[in-house]
């Protein structure tokens, strides 16, 4: 009895599937159940628009001056005068510090009349050597002694100037490590020289976009001092090599600090512009991939859902550029896209 039964059960569960499947598979927006008009499915959606879209890379980058010294002294001797304070800007040509030159002073002087009196005797032992063959080698032994002392002067004349330390280019100096007094060397530092009009900030870019880098593209730079504010430059050098390590290029950028809020050694956050265009843009939820295609569905002006293939131009930051497919001001529906086939009656939520 419950073998037969069975069989007599099987005919009717098959009608219930068929039913079922019918019921799943007919278009929400087509016929009616049971004399009543089938409810659309509510769904988001977004309006299709040409937007503006910058395409970066991210990296971190470290600040550096355009030019940087340690100012130091040529000479060796005691500090006569300091011009200058901690952390004071300066010009190019500026006068820093002043060593003792009394005794290079005095030697020029010195050394100038010697030089007067032997150019005397030179001139002498040439009106000489016109009528006289034996003055001749005098006058060689006397040539060579008045450029000796020539020499010998610009010598001391160089060695005064650089008793003198000038500011070589404009700059920010650091703080004054000497005092009045104080005796100095070559190794000496006196101070630090930094040129912060322009900050160069060294970053790394992934091998793959050394095709796109070119000079002179923007750059955008933040920093935890500045939360608020974005400084932008451009890129002012790409390293010939690649890292072998990293597998990466090194780019430098250059910044205008007019208002030195940008210092040397600070970290910034960098951001790379590799490509700006307009584009119809998507939230990227939208896409229905199937296979090596894409789809998605607008809201005609029916108020029904229609699959559309488009082909999809970039991606970025959970949004997608469609570039085939779409039309600017059409709707395409964002969530709710399980529930609906081609067809379907939806209605737009929030």
């Amino acid at each position: 009895m419950r073998h037969q039964s069975g069989k007599a059960l099987f005919p009717f569960i098959i009608i219930v599937l068929v039913a079922i499947s019918g019921y799943l598979y007919l278009p929400a927006s087509q016929g009616k159940a049971n004399g009543r008009a089938v409810s659309a499915t509510p769904v988001q959606a977004h309006t299709v628009a040409k937007e503006e879209r910058v395409i970066t890379v991210n990296s971190i980058g470290s600040a550096r001056a355009n030019q940087a010294i340690n100012v130091t002294s040529a000479q060796s001797d005691y500090i006569a005068q300091l011009y200058f304070d901690d952390g004071a800007v300066v010009k190019q040509g500026d006068k820093l510090v002043q060593l003792r030159d009394a005794e290079e002073k005095l030697d020029i002087k010195a050394l100038k009349v010697t030089l007067k009196e032997e150019i005397r005797q030179l001139n002498r032992l040439k009106d000489l050597a016109k009528t006289q063959s034996a003055a001749r080698s005098q006058l060689e032994a006397q040539s060579a002694k008045v450029d000796s002392l020539t020499a010998q002067l610009e010598a001391t004349k160089t060695k005064l100037a650089e008793m003198t330390v000038y500011a070589p280019f404009d700059g920010l100096l650091g703080t004054r490590n000497v005092s009045i007094g104080s005796f100095v060397n070559n190794s000496t530092v006196i101070t630090t020289l930094d040129d912060i009009s322009i900050i160069k900030v060294d970053f790394q870019v992934p091998e793959k976009y050394l095709a796109q880098l070119q000079l002179g593209m923007q750059v955008s730079a933040n920093s935890e001092a500045y939360p608020a504010q974005t400084f932008t430059g451009k890129v002012s050098h790409i390293d010939p090599r690649i890292n072998e390590q990293t597998r990466s290029v090194r780019v430098t950028a250059s910044f205008t600090n007019t208002e030195y809020r940008l210092r040397p050694g600070m970290l910034l956050h960098i951001a790379l512009e590799l490509a700006r265009f307009e584009a119809l843009v998507v939230p990227e939820k939208s896409i229905i991939p199937r296979q090596d295609k894409h789809y998605v569905f607008i809201v005609d002006k029916e108020g029904k859902a229609q699959q559309r293939e488009v082909h999809l131009q970039t991606r970025f930051s959970g949004w997608v550029a469609i570039d085939k497919g779409l039309a600017e001001g059409q709707q395409v529906i964002t969530e709710g896209t399980l529930k609906i086939r081609s067809g379907s009656k939806v209605e737009i939520k929030g």
